[in-house]
């Protein structure tokens, strides 16, 4: 699990973000991002029922999308809320290719500050 601090879960924010953020494609995610005022980075998960009908399998890849991005806290950059949104093709990941893509599109966005 995410700490507190660092989860987007008000609905507001969110339509907010879908509305008026930028969108990085990636062929397994899509991650919409803003520049907010808030301290610490912000972040949500969405994987909805046309990525697979089975909930175990939609739960598996949150579960390994909120894993990695913990991994890579540390070294986001404060000031952001970012919305990753799974796609078919992240049902065929596993857990370090996840990170691997997690790591190159936040670091092309300009949020990730890590090596």
């Amino acid at each position: 699990m995410l700490p507190v601090a660092y989860r987007l879960h008000k609905e507001t924010e969110i339509k907010s973000l879908i509305r008026q953020g930028q969108t990085f494609f990636l062929p397994e995610f899509i991650i919409k991002y803003q520049k907010t005022k808030e301290k610490p980075s912000k972040i949500a998960f969405v994987v909805s029922t046309k990525v697979d009908k089975k909930a175990v399998a939609r739960n598996r890849i949150k579960r390994q999308m909120r894993e990695a991005i913990k991994d890579l806290l540390p070294d986001i950059k404060d000031g952001y809320s970012i919305l990753v949104i799974a796609r078919k093709k992240a049902l065929e990941l596993d857990f370090a290719t996840i990170t691997k893509q997690f790591k190159f599109a936040l670091a092309k966005i300009g949020v990730y500050a890590g090596k």
